[in-house]
């Protein structure tokens, strides 16, 4: 099973952070999208860690980045736009999850 999450805004880090735990340890598959006030949380290293550690895939909106002044490219993201986003919603089946935040 996957769990899908839209990241959209930097206020709800900790409920994200643990959700992103507690699925990893539930054996969902984590596929994560961050675009618009989201890509703040790239600033963030515990959060980056975070995701990182539990093996999320993830995918960053550029556009977002660009337009927030966030040019350093982290390792193992996927710098993409919108359609990798319609991508990984498109993938979901009817036992998998999609949260947005």
């Amino acid at each position: 099973m996957k769990l899908a999450l839209l990241i959209t805004t930097d206020k709800y880090k900790d409920y994200v952070e643990n959700i992103i735990n507690s699925a990893k340890k539930s054996g969902y598959e984590l596929k994560c999208f961050i675009m618009d006030d989201g890509v703040n949380l790239l600033n963030d290293t515990s959060f980056v860690g975070k995701l990182k550690e539990t093996g999320s895939d993830v995918s960053l909106c550029e556009y977002s980045c660009g337009i927030r002044n966030i040019h350093e490219k982290i390792e193992g993201f996927l710098y993409a736009s919108q359609y990798e986003n319609a991508s990984i919603i498109n993938s979901l089946t009817n036992e998998d999850r999609f949260l947005v935040f």
